[in-house]
């Protein structure tokens, strides 16, 4: 048995290691990952927006505040939602700007051309002006994943062009920010030719622009990953990654555009008064799945502070305050959690098993959808809470859960103390014995 361990270990470390390194590493999975990152200040804001324009009251109420909290919503809803909608409500534009930027800076090409390239090619599929006004259905969710694949393809058209030197080239003399805005003029030409007559034959084709075409041509893979066999998928994926102790931005950077795409579409049906869906946003994620981090690990730093093994109870010191606030990477590479083997089946496990409770419990209506974004640092119960409207069984599902990853946790780290109890033991005997 420990032989078989220490051959999927070196499997591990000699062939898919270096291949998932290397995915990772790719710039364009980077590039996405950032986009989101750099974004967050606005989608944060503009969702926290909703709750005080959808109060988390019965209409019925007798409470004195949640009354007055209502018709406050009810007088300035209009009001209260403009920021929304600048904000969560053009999301797309965010993304799309941060994401070529990041693209960008990887190529240290220019960010500022470079990014207004980006802009001019998402507007001109996706909000194409009409009697004088541009219409903005998909610069939200809707458009997300156009802006997206604009983003990286009209950097690469840049990027094209001046390694070709496609590029207008003026004199020393001129002005960098004026030679710079000269040398966009091709890039732009180019992209310009090649997108335009496409979205032009989508529209007479089917009828439709470029994102919604998107939309209806990736809908089976946004339906599978709000599924419980797509989430699991992915939980296992990201998970394993964290195993081999590679950092899981090569699942996140794709599995983020699905997570926020959910969370606004979710966003959109409660402004529109409809019944919000999705399940797996990007608060659900961080709420139900990583809480404490990624393997849920916030019930196993809670064990450490007890534990008998000096080790263990020094990493649960160390990792207890990072833990509350969902950054869990002291825990796994100073325990280590990473690459070995007792704690590969709960690292894994624990966060499905999560997802699977939260999951049903959703689905069942026990507790609401989750469609505002708290920053994912927010402790876990109150993150969920939030990212709620403030409901209070979303904050008692994630105190059940702490629970229940901590009984998965508790049997794998109770043999790992037991190794250190002895090899810690065995230790101090030594050093009884040079004493004498």
């Amino acid at each position: 048995m420990k032989n078989d361990s220490k051959k999927i270990m070196k499997l591990i470390e000699e062939k898919l290691s270096p291949i998932a390194e290397k995915i990772g590493g790719n710039k364009h999975l980077m590039a996405m990952r950032d986009g989101f990152i750099s974004a967050m200040p606005f989608l944060i804001v503009g969702s926290f927006l909703l709750i005080f324009a959808y109060p988390p009251f019965d209409k019925e109420t007798t409470f004195s505040f949640g009354k007055a909290w209502i018709n406050f919503a009810t007088t300035y809803g209009d009001k209260i939602l403009l920021p929304f909608n600048m904000t969560m409500g053009i999301m797309a534009i965010f993304v799309t700007i941060s994401t070529a930027y990041s693209l960008l800076e990887a190529y240290k090409l220019d960010r500022l051309t470079g990014v207004l390239l980006a802009l001019m090619g998402f507007l001109l599929i996706s909000a194409p002006a009409q009697n004088g006004q541009l219409s903005i259905s998909f610069l939200g969710a809707k458009g997300l994943f156009a802006g997206i694949l604009i983003a990286l393809f009209s950097v690469e058209v840049f990027r094209f062009c001046k390694e070709k030197k496609l590029t207008i080239k003026l004199p020393s003399g001129v002005p960098p920010r004026i030679a710079k805005s000269f040398e966009l003029l091709i890039p732009v030409l180019l992209l310009i030719i090649i997108i335009y007559p496409l979205s032009l034959l989508c529209q007479n084709l089917y009828g439709k622009l470029i994102p919604e075409l998107i939309m209806t041509v990736i809908s089976p893979i946004v339906k599978v990953t709000d599924s419980l066999p797509g989430m699991l998928f992915m939980i296992f994926l990201a998970n394993f990654l964290w195993f081999m102790g590679i950092h899981v931005s090569v699942v996140t950077g794709v599995l983020n555009v699905f997570l926020y795409a959910n969370a606004a579409l979710n966003q959109e049906a409660l402004v529109a008064g409809e019944k919000m869906t999705k399940v797996f946003t990007e608060p659900f994620w961080s709420a139900y799945i990583t809480l404490g981090g990624a393997g849920a690990t916030l019930s196993l730093t809670i064990l450490f502070l007890f534990s008998r093994a000096k080790h263990l109870k020094t990493i649960g010191k160390l990792s207890i305050v990072p833990s509350i606030f969902n950054i869990n990477e002291p825990v796994l590479f100073g325990t280590p959690l990473t690459m070995n083997p007792i704690f590969f089946i709960p690292l894994i496990f624990a966060p499905m098993v999560n997802a699977t409770i939260a999951y049903f419990l959703t689905k069942l209506e026990f507790v609401p959808m989750l469609y505002s974004l708290p920053p994912w640092t927010v402790p876990a119960p109150f993150l969920a809470m939030w990212a709620s409207g403030w409901n209070f069984k979303a904050f008692l599902l994630v105190i059940f859960l702490m629970f229940v990853s901590g009984l998965i946790w508790y049997p794998f780290m109770k043999v790992y103390e037991k190794q250190l109890l002895e090899q810690e033991n065995t230790e101090e005997e030594e050093v009884s014995f040079d004493d004498l």
